[in-house]
């Protein structure tokens, strides 16, 4: 099978001391890809058609788009128009650091992947402060000043807030209760969150309740009833739901057969995708994508 484009470098802690780049893109189409790193794209000016996890919307300046890891995405050129846009390119783990942070990466990370739309649009005045708050943090990243990366973390999380102020949303910081019986588990709230994460990043590859119980060092029983309590969901249907949703993404973003959708998608068994999928979407994936294929770009 011949893999969807993905980004080759892969931002984590693991290859970087410091998982954060930032670019600028102008007057370019930027084919179908995903990664495992999150992304928020600001238009400066100009216009481009982007589609991201199968929503399209024609951004122009003040658009900001915000990209889940696994998500396929691209950005076409519109006819007789350019653009220019700022890429943020980002790995969570740090806004993991602190708890106080703890309910604005839940919006970025959790409440903005499937309930709400990718795409936000400033008004004027945001739209100021945010161009002057990306180049602010382009210009330390091109730098070699002392604390760069405090500087940078600390720019990073004031577009974040301002992103989300914009849209009206209110912080939810409250923490996540644990049972009475808890107190030999080992998980605390922020070891949660590092489990959804580590789940959000490998959806795509064999993993299991069991394994993420002895990485993280958790029962099982009581790591399952943390997943549900955060996510809405138990293991089993978190983890369809951000497969499905790759698969979605990719039945109407590209031509891919869907046997190999199912395989891009983390399913072994080509029975299991079209059964969830069906149960997910309540049309077989042929039939949902001969739903968008009108969809003009």
């Amino acid at each position: 099978m011949t893999k969807y484009p993905t980004i080759d470098s892969e931002l984590t802690q693991e290859t970087f001391s410091f998982p954060f780049v930032i670019g600028i893109t102008a007057r370019q189409w930027v084919e179908p890809h995903h990664h495992q790193f999150y992304e928020i794209s600001f238009y400066a000016q100009g216009s481009a058609l982007d589609l991201v996890n199968g929503q399209m919307i024609k951004s122009s300046r003040g658009t900001v788009v915000c990209k889940l890891p696994h998500r396929i995405h691209e950005t076409k050129l519109v006819k007789g128009q350019t653009y220019t846009k700022f890429n943020l390119m980002f790995d969570m783990d740090i806004l993991l650091e602190s708890e106080i942070d703890a309910g604005l990466k839940h919006f970025f990370y959790f409440s903005a992947d499937n309930e709400k739309s990718p795409f936000f649009q400033l008004d004027n005045e945001q739209t100021v402060l945010m161009e002057r708050l990306f180049h602010e943090i382009f210009k330390d990243f091109k730098a070699d000043d002392p604390f760069r990366h405090s500087y940078i973390r600390s720019k990073l999380i004031e577009i974040l807030v301002q992103i989300s102020r914009s849209q009206g949303r209110i912080e939810n910081t409250a923490p996540v209760e644990a049972p009475a019986d808890s107190t030999n588990t080992g998980l605390n709230n922020n070891k949660i969150s590092l489990v959804l994460q580590f789940i959000n990043r490998h959806f795509l590859t064999e993993v299991s309740l069991g394994s993420l119980s002895q990485k993280f060092n958790v029962s099982t029983p009581y790591l399952s009833k943390m997943i549900k309590k955060v996510t809405g969901m138990n293991f089993t249907d978190y983890l369809h739901e951000l497969r499905i949703e790759m698969a979605c993404s990719l039945l109407i973003s590209t031509r891919m057969n869907i046997l190999n959708v199912s395989e891009e998608a983390g399913y072994s068994s080509f029975k299991t995708f079209s059964r969830v999928f069906l149960k997910k979407k309540g049309v077989s994936p042929s039939k949902y994508r001969l739903q968008f294929a009108k969809i003009k770009y």
